[in-house]
């Protein structure tokens, strides 16, 4: 298998520990003792601004929800507006944010999907580029087509990881190698995994990514977004997802993603 990436190793780790930790509820906090910053989707709560971190946040952040809901097809339905933004809570540091939120010192972000708000703290190189849109994603998802306990890991996960700008073009790549090498899982096999326990974060995550990206780029976000309109209505998701792309089983699926990622790869 292929060497892996540093800074896509340092993506598993956090997703694999982050995913792991058992959910939370999160404490309420007294916004006053913060500062804050406001865009059109996002309010900014933070205790100190180091080299211009929240400005490149918001500018980030705001880019980043333009660009998923566009490649969702979500670009009607305005999620976060007015009272409805998303909050970010931006620690000083690692400590500040470990005493506050008490989760373990290794866990780069806390979500709640259900709040829209994401904390984390100043100071970590994969924040912007991964940990951001791949927590973004997962909110606006969710929020679209609901609080739904059957949908697989590979789909969250898949969605999520496909905007990750920073290791989405190694992903596409490791889905090629894991294709030439006949190193995948079978569709059959993918779709039943609900243990991430289980899962090998390479292959997963690079099938799961790859995926997504070959529904929405050869069949077109409006496509893409019948189906979770599917999901939200709550149609079974395999159901879902073979009736919108007009598949007749999973095995006409998986070639027909091998043939797009061969010949993109």
């Amino acid at each position: 298998m292929a060497a892996v990436p540093i800074n896509l190793m340092k993506t598993f780790l956090f997703l694999a520990i982050f995913l792991f930790a058992p959910l939370r509820i999160f404490a309420e906090v007294d916004s006053s003792l913060w500062q804050t910053e406001k865009s059109p989707h996002f309010i900014i709560y933070y205790q100190e601004d180091s080299g211009g971190f929240v400005k490149e946040l918001i500018n980030r952040a705001e880019n980043y929800y333009n660009s998923i809901v566009d490649e969702l097809g979500f670009r009607r339905f305005d999620f976060w507006s007015w009272e409805n933004r998303a909050k970010i809570y931006l620690y000083k540091d690692n400590a500040a944010y470990v005493k506050d939120t008490q989760r373990a010192a290794w866990s780069g972000a806390s979500v709640s999907i259900k709040t829209r708000t994401i904390k984390t703290y100043i100071g970590q190189d994969i924040f912007f580029d991964s940990i951001l849109p791949h927590e973004m994603t997962h909110i606006i998802f969710r929020e679209f087509v609901g609080d739904r306990n059957d949908l697989p890991l590979w789909l969250d996960e898949g969605i999520a990881s496909s905007q990750e700008t920073s290791n989405l073009a190694a992903r596409m790549k490791a889905a090629g190698e894991i294709i030439n090498q006949n190193n995948y899982l079978k569709f059959d096999n993918l779709f039943e995994v609900r243990n991430y326990a289980l899962i090998v974060p390479h292959t997963f995550y690079a099938e799961s990514a790859s995926i997504i990206v070959f529904l929405i780029k050869e069949y077109g976000s409006e496509k893409f977004r019948d189906f979770c309109g599917k999901l939200r209505d709550k149609e079974p998701w395999k159901q879902a997802l073979l009736r919108t792309y007009r598949f007749s089983n999973s095995e006409e699926l998986e070639e027909a993603w091998k043939n797009y990622i061969l010949k993109h790869s």
